[in-house]
């Protein structure tokens, strides 16, 4: 049995003029990455890069005007 994987959702408010390359994680996240470098010895671009690229099509994107519910 597959378990029910819930959608990551991101609130999009503005549009963002930020550049690509440097990311600063929230402490939460870098401790995540870190444990999961120290399971996998990747380095650390690896696993962000291959999360990111590996949940994109888990995440829904709700604007300012959603209200959360579809149709």
């Amino acid at each position: 049995m597959n378990p029910i994987v819930n959608p990551i959702v991101l609130k999009s408010n503005r549009p963002s003029e930020e550049c690509i390359g440097t990311v600063r994680l929230t402490p939460e996240a870098e401790k995540v990455v870190r444990r999961l470098r120290a399971k996998t010895m990747l380095p650390i671009r690896q696993i962000v890069s291959e999360i990111i690229i590996q949940a994109e099509n888990l995440i829904d994107i709700e604007g300012p005007d959603d209200n959360g519910e579809e149709g």
